[in-house]
């Protein structure tokens, strides 16, 4: 009994976690257009190479083509894509393949379901949706009673199997995709391993080892032999008996494939066919929940694959680990920090964590890169938290974060920052809007609304806060001279004068520039 009930706590653990895995909450619907510019500054994707980049947020996707110079988003109206935000991502050549997900509310509260995998062969000009990848709900009429088939059979190495059909996209979200070249896999909450052969138009099951077992192969079935017949169930794959089977992360090439569950990171040299199953029991990765991986290829032509993990509570730690595939051994040189996205090139390693951008030249230590904002510090990234990052064949550094994109061409030294614009937002407003403070851009565990304004180099600029009767709440600048000119911003913490947080409801933000006043309002809910 004791171990049914550790093994329900830890269930619903990973699943309400499971539900952080992507940082922002999901649309209900994407944009209505085609539009220039940046869907959602929450940026939790990043793919492709050379001109073209591919970029995910909760809001949908976007991309550029001309590396960073512009951008374009696409919706779902127009794109055909999947209903809400972008939940995983893989780009080869001009294909590209992005899976979404939404917010639902179900009698067990909101959960996250699966929204599809879009395809394009042609950069994004056009686009083809494919249902969320599911099984097919069997019923079964016995005397006139209704009943629904739980299990499928699967071939095991010859060997019948059986497998729980998960015939709904509640809780089947998809959280990683890979090709491999030949291959396209998913890793999905409910849905576990898939494989689609065709690009991903059908999709086939892929079992990978039990909890408590080192490998999957033929010798194992074999030796397993009437133990399957007595307990088939629990040799079913079942991601509600086996925390192997519920996964979140793979990485594919060749016949290379490794997947990260919530019960460890599997590894596979025959396209899926043979896997080899490491824990923080059997080896020194760090955990045993495995969210995201990294292939990081050496000039001597050394090989690493790096592991994000999250403790799981039975004596594990979140950090990040490696495995070198020349030795055949894990390390794990950076713990303590949640780590959403893995990025490398042959010299470096980057991880993008809660706590900013950290990045390593030996595998061994670590240290945070610094804050990013443009130049003239016109505008400047308001979050603690990185969410993605890609390093581009030009050695340029993508950083995805809460607050936007930033991009560096000198290993972080400067950077351009880049962020989603209303249409309608003119040059002067406030956003996030509506505000909360504890929780909205926050940077150095400060929460920040920011307002834009347009200014001459030279002229002085006031801005202040009031209250819904029109009492001064806070002088944030009081007649500061610009330095420049163009768009630019200032911050509110949402605190008064006196250093403390305002009620909620409407406040009023005056901006005057020289004898210009400019006005627009926010709503802060604490």
């Amino acid at each position: 009994m004791k171990m049914l009930i550790t093994l329900g706590i830890l269930l619903v653990s990973i699943s309400l976690e499971a539900q952080l895995l992507r940082p922002s909450t999901f649309s209900l619907e994407a944009a209505d257009t085609v539009y220039s510019g940046l869907i959602g500054s929450s940026i939790s994707d990043l793919a492709g190479h050379g001109d073209t980049l591919w970029l995910g947020s909760g809001h949908g996707l976007s991309a550029s083509y001309d590396n960073g110079a512009s951008f374009v988003g696409f919706s779902q109206r127009f794109s055909n894509l999947g209903q809400g935000g972008v939940s995983a991502l893989e780009v080869r050549g001009d294909t590209i393949w992005v899976a979404t997900g939404f917010d639902t509310t179900t009698g067990f509260g909101d959960l996250k379901a699966g929204g599809g995998i879009s395809r394009s062969f042609d950069a994004g000009a056009s686009w083809t949706h494919f249902e969320q990848p599911m099984d097919t709900l069997k019923m079964t009429v016995v005397n006139g009673d209704t009943s629904y088939e739980k299990y499928s059979v699967m071939n095991v190495w010859g060997v019948p199997l059986l497998s729980v059909d998960v015939v709904t996209p509640i809780q089947n979200i998809t959280y990683d995709l890979a090709f491999d070249g030949t291959r396209l896999w998913a890793t999905s909450f409910g849905g576990g391993l898939r494989v689609s052969f065709d690009l991903g138009e059908t999709w086939e099951r892929v079992l990978l080892p039990w909890d408590e077992f080192d490998r999957l192969d033929s010798t194992t079935i074999q030796n397993l032999g009437s133990e399957i017949d007595d307990n088939p169930t629990y040799y079913a794959l079942d991601p509600l008996q086996h925390f192997n089977h519920i996964a979140f992360a793979v990485k594919a090439w060749n016949d290379t494939v490794w997947v990260g569950t919530s019960g460890g990171v599997n590894h596979s040299t025959d396209g899926g066919s043979t896997w080899d199953h490491y824990t923080f029991q059997n080896s020194n990765i760090s955990g045993n929940w495995v969210i995201a991986l990294n292939r990081q290829k050496q000039d001597d032509g050394s090989e690493s694959v790096w592991a994000s993990t999250i403790t799981t509570g039975v004596g594990d730690v979140t950090g990040l680990s490696f495995f070198d595939l020349e030795t055949g051994y894990w390390r794990a040189p950076f713990l303590g920090y949640r780590i959403w996205n893995i990025a490398s090139d042959a010299h470096s390693i980057y991880a993008a964590t809660d706590f900013g951008l950290w990045k390593s030249k030996d595998a061994l230590h670590f240290k945070p890169l610094p804050n990013y904002h443009n130049a003239d510090y016109s505008e400047a990234i308001y979050s603690d938290a990185v969410y993605s990052v890609l390093v581009n064949e030009d050695g340029a550094i993508w950083v995805g974060t809460g607050d936007g994109l930033a991009i560096s061409n000198d290993e972080g030294l400067s950077w351009n920052i880049h962020k989603a614009r209303s249409s309608d937002s003119g040059e002067f407003y406030a956003y996030p809007n509506p505000f909360t403070p504890k929780y909205d851009k926050v940077l150095k565990g400060q929460g920040n609304l920011i307002i834009r304004f347009k200014a001459n180099a030279g002229e002085d600029v006031s801005i202040s806060i009031f209250d819904f009767s029109m009492h001064t709440v806070k002088a944030l600048v009081e007649k500061v001279n610009t330095p420049y000119s163009g768009s630019q911003e200032r911050t509110w913490n949402g605190r008064n004068d006196g250093g403390y947080l305002v009620s909620n409801g409407t406040y009023f933000i005056r901006i005057e520039v020289e004898s210009e006043l400019h006005w627009t309002k926010v709503m802060v809910i604490n």
